[in-house]
């Protein structure tokens, strides 16, 4: 089917977003060891400013879809993603836990509003594309947490210092979102009600057009997503593995991961997405039994290589519902799914933790293997 010109540039333009907030976000990670160097921080110290970076995107995040609704959604992921470069480039820069605090506050506050405009924005082009384009702008995001990922471990190998990396990456970023900001005109607005602001007169709304079970979702998918990423790499020192070893768990995720987004759209469009969350998490949850019962390294990298496949389509499903809730708008809906998706990467960690102290690493991830059931069961009423 032809696609107006203007339509095909929005998709590559929103494609450039995702990549640029998914990019940026991992650059400085390889490099954390360094910034908790230069700023005196112990692990625990580390811990707590990292905790309250996250709590800016959780006070500023449910405000998306005031400003989502209010200026647009390309206006508002370009404006806080070009907000967001400099907090990242600082990081290089600061010299103690309270001004990286601030930072990461910023830099996470910006993010939680990116991330909600963004889809908004995604979900408006696959409205008028007639088919599943969603997964497609997650796997360019996917992707782009891994290059960012190598250039900050290449930046450190070889030896170009963390203040000049972060700057450049940032000045280079801001001219590809300035491009993207002036190349994304398609006029394919997300809007089938009025404006709903997020209000407590709006929670009676929100129960009632089914967005708990939306909720209930995401939690059960980020559980999914973020352990094997989290802890894989302790289970697998656990068990007695190298380094090198160990760092394929997180490879095995995000390639996964990845690749299953690239493919998304077409499974979605051709099985429905009932379907292929039912069958990817019933293979999450036999292979991620099977690998612990077994207890090896190769089964477990394995199990969690499919489970990166599994999840692939879980966000973007979730912002889908999110965006057809009756009686709100799409822009709430998301925000609201995207807010709570982060309470989801707090509760998870400390899910697993709690169990492992009490009954081991290997019973703390089984909660995988639930939560895949759980979505399981769920998908059909998320997919209506």
């Amino acid at each position: 089917m032809h696609m107006e010109p203007s339509l095909v540039r929005s998709r590559v333009a929103v494609a450039v977003f995702f990549a640029v907030n998914g990019m940026i976000g991992f650059t400085f990670l390889p490099r954390l060891a360094q910034v908790q160097n230069q700023t005196g921080l112990d692990d625990a110290g580390l811990g707590i400013v990292l905790a309250i970076g996250t709590a800016g995107g959780l006070i500023v995040g449910p405000a998306a879809a005031y400003f989502v609704t209010r200026f647009g959604a390309t206006q508002v992921t370009a404006v806080t993603l070009l907000v967001s470069l400099p907090a990242i480039a600082a990081i290089g820069f600061v010299n103690s836990g309270v001004a990286l605090a601030l930072v990461l506050a910023v830099w996470m506050s910006m993010d939680a509003l990116t991330d909600s405009a963004m889809n908004t924005r995604a979900l408006a082009l696959q409205s008028a594309y007639g088919r599943s384009i969603i997964n497609s702008f997650h796997a360019w995001w996917s992707l782009a947490t891994i290059i960012g990922s190598a250039l900050g471990a290449l930046s450190a190998v070889v030896g170009l210092s963390l203040p000049s990396f972060l700057t450049g990456m940032a000045l280079v970023s801001a001219g590809i979102v300035m491009w993207a900001w002036r190349a994304d005109t398609a006029n394919v607005p997300l809007t089938h009600v009025a404006h709903s602001p997020l209000r407590l007169s709006t929670l009676p709304l929100l129960v009632r057009s089914g967005v708990g079970i939306v909720l209930g979702f995401i939690v059960l998918a980020v559980i999914v997503e973020d352990v094997p990423v989290r802890w894989g790499a302790i289970y697998l020192a656990e068990i007695g593995q190298g380094a090198a070893v160990i760092g394929l768990a997180y490879v095995a995720v995000t390639g996964g991961q990845t690749i299953g987004r690239f493919f998304g759209d077409r499974l979605v469009d051709r099985w429905g997405q009932a379907s292929v969350i039912r069958i990817s998490m019933g293979v999450v949850a036999v292979s991620i039994t099977s690998a612990l019962i077994q207890g090896s390294a190769a089964a477990f990298i394995g199990a969690v290589a499919l489970s990166g496949l599994g999840v692939a389509t879980l966000f973007p499903a979730a912002m889908n519902a999110a965006a057809q809730l009756p009686g709100i708008s799409p822009a709430l809906g998301i925000a609201v799914v995207s807010w709570f998706s982060r309470v989801g990467f707090v509760i998870a960690p400390l899910a697993v933790g709690l169990i492992a102290e009490g009954a081991g690493l290997r019973y703390g991830l089984a909660i995988m293997v639930i939560a895949a059931i759980g979505l399981v069961a769920i998908a059909g009423r998320v997919d209506r």
